[in-house]
């Protein structure tokens, strides 16, 4: 007897299947901006994504007019982003619009030539420690810098 449903079975994937390059046609972005968005999506190249809620984000540092970097504090992580031209990306975070934020990848994407664009060299996620307030042996988390 012949299984009715085998065609929509998933196959497993042959040598030939297998993608070469991570490369896209699709040009780099470093974010995107939504109306009544929940979460906010953090890729980064070589690290896993994350996905937290807005509900959770309790701060916003930036260098202000210089755009070059910014740090979001939720309750339970730091994330520390670096970049150039970042003035729309953090006005889209304190409107709680940026859907998501990426970290320039070369292995996915070609260089921007469009210097004015946002581009965001690193995102980096700092664990915060489990300690109460007030515990002696807090990390400190850097704060963002003037460009040099």
């Amino acid at each position: 007897m012949s299984d009715p449903l085998a065609k929509f079975r998933k196959q497993p994937l042959t040598p030939s299947d297998t993608p070469r390059s991570l490369k896209t046609s699709e040009p780099y972005i470093a974010f995107d901006a939504k109306d009544n968005v929940d979460r906010l999506i953090i890729r980064r190249s070589m690290n896993p994504t994350r996905s937290p809620r807005y509900l959770y984000l309790k701060d916003i540092a930036y260098d202000a007019e210089f755009g070059t970097n910014f740090a979001l504090y939720f309750e339970f992580m730091v994330v520390v982003v670096r970049g150039r031209n970042l003035q729309p990306v953090i006005l889209a975070l304190q409107k709680n619009a940026a859907e998501f934020i990426y970290e320039f990848d070369p292995d996915r994407w070609e260089m921007p030539t469009d210097e004015k664009a946002p581009f965001i060299h690193s995102i980096e996620v700092l664990e915060q420690e489990d300690n109460p307030p007030g515990a002696e042996n807090r990390r400190e988390i850097p704060a963002p810098s003037k460009p040099h």
